[in-house]
């Protein structure tokens, strides 16, 4: 009788504990895999809809958290097996879904924050192409040269074409103070500091589909923000080119 009750307490504690398991196992699956975006779309102009998701690694993080260790792409076809690709994670995954340009064939902008103020950011674009998930490089200046000038003064020239001129007269006491000037004098050659996009969207010129980027333009250091140089690009099937450049500046309000 001992050896049965024992027996049965025994089968007791392994289902007892093989459903916790089987439990923990859940739910790290759904914290290791959260489903971040998910839409249904025709992205390849074939009649047929594609499932499009985003999931993303949050298993070490609090519930609410827009931290994710690692994202995973992917996109799902009819009768084919899935494209996945993984990508670096960070703050605040977002996901859309467009056509950059006007072939009726979609691609996906993936935009994920390097830091949790959203600062910083890196963008993703990609394609399906014979249901493969493939990068498509970014829109890219091919030349930007800076420098501060005599006069309190500044230069930005893009690609070797297009130049602006910075005043800064009203920073003046900021710059000799730091040792940037002497009277108005430049004391050694110093470049400007160009940041990487903080912002890339989707808008039109010329009736065509076209990304707008946005950059800050620094002086000394990154928190010396002199303006924001903002640019247009379309895509021509192999390369991005650039269409429109404006920059607009920012006045000083230090003492």
């Amino acid at each position: 009788m001992r050896r049965e009750l024992l027996v049965a307490l025994c089968a007791f504690f392994l289902m007892t504990l093989t459903a916790i398991t089987g439990v923990y196992a859940m739910e790290k699956d759904e914290k290791t895999n959260k489903l971040i975006f998910e839409e249904k779309t025709d992205i390849t102009n074939d009649d047929q809809e594609e499932m499009i998701q985003l999931k993303g690694d949050g298993s070490d993080q609090p519930e609410n958290s827009n931290f994710f260790k690692e994202l995973l792409l992917k996109v799902t076809k009819e009768k084919d097996k899935p494209a996945i690709l993984t990508v670096e994670g960070g703050f605040d995954p977002k996901l859309h879904i467009i056509d950059i340009n006007d072939d009726h064939q979609k691609e996906l902008l993936l935009t994920v924050s390097a830091n949790e103020r959203g600062t910083e950011k890196n963008f993703y674009f990609f394609q399906l192409q014979e249901n493969n998930l493939v990068e498509l490089q970014k829109p890219e200046l091919a030349s930007v040269e800076s420098q501060f000038k005599d006069a309190y003064k500044a230069e930005l020239k893009i690609n070797k074409e297009k130049t602006y001129i910075f005043d800064l007269y009203d920073r003046r006491n900021h710059y000799e103070k730091l040792g940037l000037y002497h009277k108005g004098r430049l004391n050694e050659p110093t470049e400007l500091i160009l940041s990487p996009f903080s912002e890339l969207k989707v808008t039109r010129y010329n009736n065509q589909t076209a990304i707008k980027g946005k950059q800050r333009i620094s002086g000394l250091a990154t928190v010396d923000t002199i303006g924001y140089l903002e640019t247009w690009w379309t895509w021509n099937k192999e390369d991005w080119v650039l269409q429109k450049v404006k920059v607009k500046e920012i006045s000083y309000k230090g003492n």
